[in-house]
C-alpha cells in the first residue's frame, strides 16, 4: 500500500507546549500508574513534570486533537504497530522501526488488535536511540472503570528498555471526545516500578534498583524534558493524517 499521502512534515510545537518545556521540574507526589483513573479525573492534570522524594518521575501532556474520536485512536494502535512505515507516519523525525512478534489481527474489535501486545520499537528520544518492548494492557490494569467506547478510550502500556532488559515506565493516553475532536492527556510513570526481565538478576538487584540515587543514574531530567518533547511531537501530528487515513482505510466498515 502507498502511504505517501500520510507522509506530512511535521509543524513547530504549539505554543503552550513551548512555554511547559521551560517550567522546572516540580518536586511532589503523584499517584501510581495503578490509579491512573484518579490523577487523570481529578481536574488539575496539565502539561509538565514532576518528580516524588523517591526519585520516581510524572511526565504529563495535554494534546488538543481536532476531527479525531476516541475510536480512531483505537483503530491507529491496532494498525500502525505491525509496519515500521506506518510507525514512522507518527514521527518521521524519531521513529524508526516497529514490529510485532504477534498477530492480533482476527480479532473483531480495535482494542482487541493491540491489547496483550508486545510491541518492539526503535525511536529517538532527543538524541538518544532507544531500543524498546511497549507491553499493552488492558485498562482496568491502570485503575480505569468500564470507558464508554462513544466517548473516551485509554490506551495503557508498560515499557521495558531492550538495552538494559529494566522496565522503566508505564504509559496511559487517556482520550476524550470534545466539542473539536478529542483531548488526550498522556502520563508517563517514570522509574516506578524498575525490575530487571531475568528474575534471578532481578531478585538480586531490586533492591539497588529503588535505592533514589541509583534511580537517578537511569531517570534524569534532560531524559523526562525529552519524553515530554518527544509527546508533544508525535501527538500534535497524529491529527493532520489520522482522520484522512481513518477514513481511507474504513470506508467499507
Amino acid at each position: 500500500m502507498n502511504l505517501s499521502k500520510y507522509k506530512l512534515p511535521m509543524d513547530e510545537l504549539p505554543f503552550g507546549i513551548k512555554e511547559s518545556l521551560k517550567e522546572e521540574i516540580h518536586n511532589s507526589e503523584f499517584s501510581g500508574f495503578n490509579n491512573a483513573c484518579e490523577l487523570h479525573t481529578e481536574g488539575s492534570f496539565s502539561t509538565g513534570i514532576c518528580k516524588n522524594n523517591k526519585g520516581e518521575m510524572l511526565v504529563t501532556c495535554i494534546t488538543e486533537m481536532p476531527d479525531v474520536t476516541p475510536s480512531m485512536i483505537d483503530w491507529w494502535f491496532g494498525w500502525h504497530l505491525p509496519e515500521s512505515e506506518r510507525y514512522q507516519l507518527w514521527h518521521p523525525k524519531a521513529h524508526v522501526s516497529s514490529r510485532l512478534t504477534q498477530d492480533n489481527s482476527h480479532f473483531t474489535t480495535d482494542k482487541e488488535k493491540y491489547i496483550n501486545i508486545d510491541s518492539y520499537v526503535k525511536e529517538y528520544i532527543g538524541k538518544q536511540l532507544n531500543v524498546l518492548c511497549i507491553s499493552f494492557v488492558e485498562p482496568e490494569q491502570f485503575g480505569f472503570p468500564e470507558l464508554n467506547p462513544d466517548t473516551e478510550t485509554a490506551i495503557c502500556a508498560h515499557v521495558k528498555d531492550l538495552s538494559k532488559n529494566i522496565s522503566i515506565a508505564s504509559i496511559t493516553h487517556l482520550v476524550s471526545k470534545s466539542h473539536k475532536g478529542s483531548i488526550m492527556q498522556s502520563s508517563f510513570w517514570l522509574g516506578m516500578n524498575l525490575q530487571h526481565s531475568n528474575r534471578v538478576l532481578n531478585f538480586m538487584i531490586k533492591p539497588l534498583l529503588n535505592v533514589s540515587n541509583i534511580k537517578a543514574i537511569f531517570l534524569t531530567d534532560k531524559l523526562a524534558l525529552d519524553l515530554l518533547t518527544h509527546c508533544a511531537e508525535e501527538m500534535n501530528h497524529l491529527p493532520k493524517f489520522l482522520p484522512t487515513l481513518y477514513m481511507d482505510f474504513n470506508k467499507f466498515r
